[in-house]
């Protein structure tokens, strides 16, 4: 049912993708879609959640006048001191967009 809403999203993210963003996830609650952005640092938030917002107007373009489409634009940092773990971010039911950060951070990588 939902295969929709994330085709939409994938769709409309098509060139949007920075350096500075984490993840993108959507979700439908009735007729409201939610769309949450998470950004690596408050400056990337500044300078790119407008990108993310025309995507989100080709997403709720999608679909039917009754939809209403609610946006979040948050900061969560990969880690807030190099000796903690990394923070844990909350996302929507479907993920649309989820930045591959192993590479950099060697407590992720699995052995396997």
């Amino acid at each position: 049912m939902d295969e929709d809403i994330r085709l939409s999203a994938q769709r409309a993210l098509l060139g949007c993708i920075s350096r500075g963003l984490r993840a993108v996830s959507i979700e439908r609650v009735g007729t409201v879609i939610k769309w949450r952005c998470i950004f690596a640092s408050e400056v990337a938030k500044e300078s790119q959640w407008e990108i993310l917002s025309e995507a989100a107007t080709e997403v709720i373009a999608d679909f039917d006048s009754a939809m209403q489409i609610e946006e979040e634009y948050i900061v969560v940092r990969f880690r807030d001191a190099e000796d903690e773990p990394p923070n844990e971010m909350l996302h929507l039911r479907h993920v649309v967009f989820l930045r591959h950060e192993r590479d950099g951070y060697s407590e992720l990588v699995s052995n396997t």
